[in-house]
Order: structure tokens, then C-alpha cells, then sequence
């Protein structure tokens, strides 16, 4: 396979290599459909992406800057914000679940629970109401 875009090489990276080739010419589509989402959002396979990952505005007017971001870049590289997203290592980052801040719909959550780990809490002892906690959830 030879990588001719930014975005190519940004959707191998983080597929860890199984997407090699795009869904009708949209490389992201075939990201997207790979992860398991099925429809564009506002015509955008970006935006939906973004939305899958829970991100759900735009960053300084952008979707890419907003994705970048999700990675914890912060700058662009060889002047693009997509080539700074081609050098993104691997699976993208898991964040820790927040009772009031998880946008994603329970059916295309893909952040898993921690089995392997005690909760923050000892939930049994601990008097704090769920709406004022202040610990995250831990993943595994």
C-alpha cells in the first residue's frame, strides 16, 4: 500500500493498520465505518468522528483543530493540522468517564468499564452525592 495523504496515513495509524483503503474515496468514511459509525453528521464524516469521540464542538471554528486536540495537540505540524494528526501514535487517548460530561449515547459508547481496578470510592461508606463527586472513573 502506498500512503499518498495525511489523512490515509492518520486513518492507518489509528486502525493499527486494518484500514487500507477508503469507503467511496473518503478516507475518513472508512475510519468511521471501521469504528463502527454508519452515517455522516451534517454531510461530515469528520464531524461524525469527532462525535464519536465524544467531541461536540468545533475548536476555534474547526472540527480538525477540535480532533487534534482529543489527541492533546496542541500546534500544527509542517503547517497542517492533519499532518500533526498523521503522527498521532496508535489508538486514540481513552478519557476518564464523568457522570455529567459523557455526551455519547449509551449504544455507540466504546469506552469500556474497569473490572481490573477497585472504584475511586468505596461507594458503600462514601456520603457524597453522585452530583457532587469530584473523583473520575478509572479505566482499565
Amino acid at each position: 500500500m502506498i500512503i499518498q495523504s495525511v489523512i490515509q496515513t492518520y486513518v492507518f495509524n489509528q486502525s493499527g493498520g486494518v484500514v487500507t483503503e477508503p469507503v467511496n474515496g473518503n478516507w475518513l468514511q472508512a475510519y468511521c465505518e471501521f469504528l463502527g459509525v454508519t452515517q455522516p453528521v451534517n454531510a461530515s464524516w469528520l464531524q461524525a468522528l469527532c462525535l464519536h469521540f465524544g467531541i461536540t464542538q468545533p475548536l476555534y471554528g474547526s472540527w480538525t483543530i477540535a480532533l487534534a486536540n482529543y489527541y492533546g495537540i496542541t500546534q500544527p505540524e509542517n503547517g497542517t493540522w492533519w499532518y500533526a494528526l498523521s503522527q498521532a501514535s496508535g489508538v486514540p487517548p481513552v478519557t476518564a468517564f464523568k457522570w455529567n460530561e459523557n455526551t455519547n449515547k449509551y449504544n455507540i459508547e466504546t469506552r469500556k468499564w474497569s473490572l481490573n481496578q477497585p472504584p475511586p470510592a468505596n461507594w458503600e461508606d462514601n456520603t457524597t452525592l453522585w452530583e457532587n463527586e469530584t473523583q473520575e472513573w478509572q479505566l482499565a
